[in-house]
């Protein structure tokens, strides 16, 4: 059965592709939102190669030579894309699978899982099963080393900065840089408590 040729929005296009990335499969999201895999399947393409600019693709009818030009800059673009891939991965490619598994998680941001896997020859299902238990872990870690932090602070009165809470956690066996520390006390909203003295004069 064909889809009707139907006119999407700028920010419809984009929240589709957004959330196609996300857990959900590419089925889900397109029955969701009333609209074929094929569709959706083109715009995340689209967004693959053009960026925030693909949600003007295939507004203007092109000529055939404008056609082959347009068809040859994807190409290009893609090409140069997956290079960019498999050069960042490198580092990455002899250290096994999880270590493979991370660097995509850390790319995914900026290419889709689905372009960066295909493109290493690393099952996109397996990957997301790894990337769903991982996060998951590093969560539980994170809300873990966050109660250490805030107990850690608390018992100094509020006095212990992030160098000091780090050097304390690492007494436990906590694997933690003070940047770390930092960043997780700001999430927490802890500032060190500081007196001020008046100066007499």
């Amino acid at each position: 059965m064909k889809e009707n040729k139907k006119s999407y929005s700028a920010d419809f296009k984009r929240n589709a592709v957004m959330l196609s990335f996300k857990k959900e499969t590419i089925d889900i999201v397109a029955q969701k939102l009333n609209i074929s895999n094929r569709t959706l399947l083109q715009w995340r393409k689209n967004y693959i190669i053009f960026g925030e600019a693909f949600t003007t693709i295939g507004k203007t009818k092109l000529k055939p030579e404008e056609k082959k030009i347009y068809e040859l800059e994807m190409k290009i673009k893609k090409l140069n894309i997956e290079f960019d891939i498999i050069n960042g991965a490198s580092d990455y490619l002899h250290k096994g699978l999880p270590t493979i598994y991370q660097y995509i998680a850390e790319k995914d941001q900026i290419y889709s899982s689905y372009l960066i896997c295909k493109t290493l020859g690393v099952h996109l299902g397996t990957y997301k099963k790894w990337k769903n238990k991982f996060v998951s872990e590093r969560q539980k870690w994170k809300m873990m080393v966050k109660q250490e932090i805030m107990s850690i602070f608390l018992a100094s009165q509020q006095r212990y900065g992030s160098k000091r809470i780090t050097a304390e956690l690492q007494r436990s066996g906590y694997q933690l840089s003070s940047n770390t520390v930092l960043i997780y006390m700001r999430e927490l909203n802890l500032s060190v408590s500081v007196k001020k003295y008046k100066i007499k004069t």
